[in-house]
């Protein structure tokens, strides 16, 4: 089902926009509204999450925390942030349910974690847009 259009949008998403949070982080993007504007145009209005820590966020809180961050993983050897081992849990348009699981590295170290996102189509987004994600952290010893 991975091969479904809807599917294949929202997993090009994750990829893409992991790909940005690694680029602006890594101080490679300008920190412009620019640039910036390709988190705020796939985050619904209404978009929250949970992070690995439980805390919970409202959309402004993680755009604040995002621009604010922008290159501070600039000297960090081997600094990488992708998604791997995708699987859809809903199909359902305009919906996709997706987990992933989010691994970064940094000055070798590799966390990982659980990341289950909510997705609905968007015109203004070009694509997706998300609308919620819950992420939790995978024990080392998993």
């Amino acid at each position: 089902m991975l091969d479904q259009p809807l599917a294949r949008a929202a997993l090009e998403e994750v990829a893409d926009l992991h790909a940005f949070f690694e680029a602006w982080l890594g101080g490679r993007l300008d920190r412009t509204r620019a640039e910036f504007s390709r988190l705020e145009n796939v985050l619904g209005d209404e978009f929250s999450m949970v992070s690995p820590g439980g805390a919970k966020l409202r959309r402004s809180d993680v755009t604040s925390w995002i621009w604010d961050a922008h290159g501070t993983r600039e000297n960090t050897a081997g600094f990488r942030i992708v998604a791997v081992e995708p699987e859809l849990l809903l199909l359902r348009p305009p919906l996709v349910v997706l987990r992933y699981v989010e691994e970064q590295e940094a000055d070798g170290v590799v966390t990982r974690r659980w990341a289950t996102a909510v997705f609905e189509v968007s015109a203004k987004a070009g694509g997706v847009r998300w609308l919620a994600l819950q992420e939790t952290w995978i024990p080392s010893s998993f």
